[in-house]
């Protein structure tokens, strides 16, 4: 382990050159004018994988392609899937940014561009540990596969195929993920659970055209009155949702996880001080924490319909719509969510308007068994590569893939996370500090090792 972790330093500046490079791609995988832009990404990483020893191609989907690459020469070893993503978010408002969002600037111990924290420089940090080791000494201590995709920005559309039809290829004892974020800066962390999501849209539909609100207001139900009415009756006076058997089969936290998570407290005021809120509400009865990782919740993520534009137009609307997602807990199932917000919402409506229901997606939430093979040796490598403990947190976003690789492939889920929580990932000027990436590669180096003795 150590000649390879001393290679590992040697060859920073290597390192941060690769990253430079594939930042410089525009690897907009929602865009189609930005196809080539994601194929060359994916090429680039598979030249990259193949210059460091590893056997490697790129796969086509359907849709962008992505690359599979593999050491398998340690029979008798374990066996560990390496997945990430090199497509990135459109840049958004260009006058938001500091520079070109596709020209890696280092400033300190930062280098912002489009891509650097979600998901490039996290991507790397395994390239860079198979280097270390194959360069050291000419193997790998596990075997190590690598799936990198180019579609994980616009929902991994084909990777769920793609695992199905190569399960073999892919089987392991193990997926390791990078591309969730530590709880502050160099502190070490692992995400040990993500929640599920269910997003629908509901239309409330009334007169066939726009009315007069002085001639009609009054006997024609109005869809803006009503879809605000049901908005509102989705949540109690204690915050907590009231769709007919929405917290029926929420699972408790474990103790052991309980206990983990306490031993990084969040500080509540500074939370608020950085969203620029003045304070936090919610389901009543649990801390801040709890609810942005370990409960369910219900949002409104847009409302439209009416009249919009400067001025005034005093008219009932032909119809008004929401946008509604629910983060789901583990044992909620999503199908059973997205059956039980329609029959709920369908209840509600009121007569004089007609509800249209989209669904839109549903998935699974995701926890990580705590005894899993890999938690301590995972846990070991980064205390010694960070020189601190290790935070266990749960995400509150959502990850399908997670779910979905557990079903196919039979295999747990490892989430080592290395972006900042200051990063910007999807928004302006989006960072990446380049210490603790270095420490991430450092780890996964240590990581390796240490999983052979599984």
């Amino acid at each position: 382990m150590d000649e390879a972790i001393a290679l590992l330093r040697e060859r920073r500046d290597e390192h941060l050159h690769w990253l430079r490079e594939l930042c410089r791609i525009p690897s907009i995988s929602a865009q189609p004018a930005h196809a080539a832009d994601v194929r060359r990404a994916v090429e680039w990483t598979r030249d990259r994988c193949e210059s460091i020893g590893l056997d490697a191609e790129v796969c086509e989907t359907g849709g962008h392609p992505l690359v599979y690459a593999e050491w398998t020469g340690a029979p008798g070893r374990p066996t560990y899937l390496a997945y990430g993503h090199v497509d990135v978010q459109p840049e958004g408002d260009r006058t938001l940014w500091d520079a070109d969002p596709f020209e890696p600037v280092v400033a300190g111990d930062w280098l912002t561009c489009r891509g650097a924290a979600d998901d490039k420089g996290q991507v790397l940090v395994y390239l860079r540990a198979a280097q270390a080791w194959l360069a050291a000494h000419d193997r790998l201590p596990i075997n190590l596969k690598l799936l990198i995709e180019g579609e994980e920005e616009f929902g991994s559309v084909h990777l769920g195929p793609f695992v199905t039809a190569n399960k073999q290829r892919l089987a392991c004892d193990g997926v390791l993920i990078s591309d969730t974020g530590l709880i502050a800066d160099g502190v070490p962390t692992i995400t040990c659970g993500t929640r599920g999501l269910c997003y629908k849209e509901v239309r409330i539909h009334g007169p066939r055209q726009d009315l007069h609100s002085g001639t009609h207001g009054g006997p024609v139900v109005n869809p803006a009155n009503a879809l605000a009415r049901l908005i509102a009756s989705l949540h109690d006076e204690n915050g907590r949702v009231t769709i007919d058997g929405f917290y029926d089969d929420v699972a408790p936290i474990s103790e052991e996880e309980r206990r983990l998570s306490q031993r990084f407290p969040l500080d509540e005021k500074q939370y608020a001080a950085e969203l620029g809120v003045p304070g936090f509400g919610g389901e009543a009865g649990y801390s801040v924490q709890a609810l942005r990782s370990i409960r369910p919740t219900l949002d409104v993520n847009g409302i439209y319909g009416g009249y919009m534009k400067d001025g005034a137009s005093t008219i009932i609307p032909a119809m008004a719509g929401a946008k509604i997602s629910m983060r789901l807990v583990p044992n909620q199932d999503g199908a059973d969510i997205s059956e039980k917000f329609e029959r709920t919402v369908r209840q509600r409506c009121p007569r004089g308007v007609r509800c249209e229901i989209i669904d839109h997606a549903h998935a699974d939430a995701y926890v990580t068994p705590l005894d899993a093979p890999f938690i301590a040796p995972a846990r070991q490598a980064l205390q010694a590569a960070f020189g601190g403990d290790v935070a266990f947190i749960r995400e509150g976003g959502s990850l399908p893939i997670l779910p979905m690789f557990r079903r196919e492939l039979d295999a747990e889920c490892l989430l080592v996370g290395l972006a900042s929580p200051s990063c910007n990932a999807h928004g302006p000027n989006e960072k990446v500090n380049l210490r603790d990436l270095d420490r991430g590669a450092e780890a996964i180096t240590r990581m390796f090792a240490l999983l052979a003795a599984v």
